[in-house]
């Protein structure tokens, strides 16, 4: 829920007020950056990406209705990386493989997220655990993926996210299931996580069903 001082701070970079703007993105800024990084899968590209989505909200402030500004920043985060990937089908290429922590090490990728108190062992097989999951998820169509980042990885609840793509509900749901279930998959073939666990899976399936 957005608070006082965010709502502030929106009024004011509605006014053009760019200090106030500016303040936006340093709450944003890795959020953005992070989406758009599990959607095109390289670091270069998000830092360029989160640049031209809040470049284009600074441009659009006007355009914007009120509300929370997380969804908003988000949803122009994500049609610039739709843009993106359209641009490089176009070409020919395809998104690079996942981030390394060579490639840039300022990222906050999941190499940055494991416990340093952890034992060597135990950090090692996080650190492959979590591997194995970027690499199944830049498997998933881009709908898909989209979806799965907002809930399961920026903790939207199903209406945010569905606000965000500005598709029904239902759809939300249904992408979010398949996703899930593709990511399962993968995760068994790698032998990773969620070997066997296919008693979650139909309470997560009975539980959309009777949702939907």
């Amino acid at each position: 829920m957005m608070n006082a001082d965010e709502s502030k701070l929106i009024n004011r970079a509605i006014q053009g007020n760019l200090d106030a703007f500016n303040n936006l993105v340093l709450i944003y800024q890795s959020m953005v950056y992070n989406t758009a990084l599990r959607i095109v899968n390289d670091s270069q590209k998000a830092d360029d990406l989160a640049q031209t989505a809040f470049i284009s909200a600074w441009q659009h402030m006007e355009n914007f209705k009120g509300g929370s500004f997380k969804p908003w920043i988000l949803r122009i985060t994500i049609n610039a990386c739709y843009d993106e990937l359209r641009r490089l089908r176009r070409h020919g290429t395809v998104p690079l493989e996942p981030v390394s922590p060579e490639d840039n090490e300022e990222n906050e990728d999941a190499y940055w997220l494991i416990d340093p108190s952890m034992q060597p062992k135990e950090a090692s097989e996080k650190n492959e655990t979590m591997e194995a999951v970027a690499e199944c998820l830049k498997t998933l169509p881009e709908d898909y993926r989209t979806v799965m980042v907002l809930i399961d990885i920026q903790e939207m609840n199903y209406q945010e996210a569905a606000d965000v793509i500005q598709k029904p509900l239902g759809t939300v749901k249904s992408r979010l299931l398949r996703a899930r279930m593709r990511m399962r998959t993968c995760l068994q073939r790698k032998g990773e996580l969620f070997r066997g666990d296919q008693r979650n899976m139909s309470e997560e399936q009975t539980a959309y069903e009777t949702d939907v």
